[in-house]
């Protein structure tokens, strides 16, 4: 086990405790939380959160209730303890004491915003919090429907040459992609989205994944690390039960040709 690292994330000043050891969170993630549509008091479920950067940005934008999946227990360890960090960690145990309420988190890991017994100050904060669960278990974690918004920074690769830091974040090692469709379809409810970045190789299996769950992709970009190199990775918005329509959105250009950032790539280091 490594040193923790403590990092903050760039425009949203959440603190983030993350193991070098593990997969750190890069700027995919960071265009991941602020490229889907949230809507008003959203409550939001990260498929394989990591150390939670998706999920601290999707808090700062002002998702009420947002929750974290990952099967490996240092990950959620260190999600929490950030999220506890920051004080947006929803301690229900300590604020009720109620059984039902316990068997609750255990669960779910969170609770409806409207809960009578949850103090007025508590509501107006964001509720974050992340289990370990297998995301392929997705139906003995929640009811069908319960969420607004899933998001998803899934593997990368399902073959090649195996990363020897991160292994598991970076390649198909306890879920496959369809997977995390899967889970997605189950747990949004109808007109809910799912928003997921990954690589180009991988577009049309997303895409042909997405129809299969009645996920309509609805909103799309590629980002690209300068304006003369090919995409790296896409942006993909879809929409449960939604109808035709997808919005190609300009590309996002990472770098200028001096290596500086460029003023779009700033924008979305930015909070919402």
């Amino acid at each position: 086990m490594s040193e923790i690292r403590e990092d903050y994330l760039p425009g949203c000043g959440y603190k983030i405790y993350q193991d070098p050891a593990e997969f750190t969170f890069t700027t995919d993630s960071v265009f991941l939380a602020h490229f889907p549509h949230l809507a008003n008091k959203a409550k939001v479920l990260e498929l394989g959160c990591g150390t939670g950067a998706i999920s601290f940005y999707l808090a700062a934008r002002g998702a009420v209730e947002v929750t974290g999946l990952d099967v490996n227990p240092r990950m959620v360890e260190l999600f929490n303890r950030s999220a506890e960090a920051n004080g947006i960690f929803w301690q229900e145990e300590a604020e009720t004491g109620a059984t039902e309420m316990k068997a609750e988190v255990r669960k779910r890991g969170a609770v409806s915003v409207t809960d009578d017994s949850v103090p007025e100050s508590k509501k107006l904060a964001p509720k974050v919090h992340a289990l370990e669960w297998d995301i392929k278990e997705i139906k003995s974690f929640c009811p069908t429907e319960s969420f607004d918004l899933v998001v998803a920074n899934p593997p990368y690769r399902n073959s090649g040459r195996e990363r020897t830091i991160g292994t598991g974040a970076c390649h198909e090692k306890t879920a496959v992609l369809e997977d995390f469709f899967a889970a997605a379809c189950y747990a949004l409810h109808s007109r809910g989205r799912f928003a997921l970045v990954q690589l180009p190789e991988r577009f049309m299996e997303s895409m042909e994944l997405a129809i299969r769950y009645n996920l309509q992709p609805k909103k799309l970009q590629w980002v690209h690390a300068s304006v003369d190199k090919p995409a790296w990775i896409f942006l993909l918005e879809m929409v449960k039960n939604g109808s035709y329509g997808l919005e190609v959105l300009p590309p996002l250009i990472m770098y200028n040709a001096d290596g500086t950032l460029t003023e779009q790539a700033k924008r979305q280091m930015e909070k919402d």
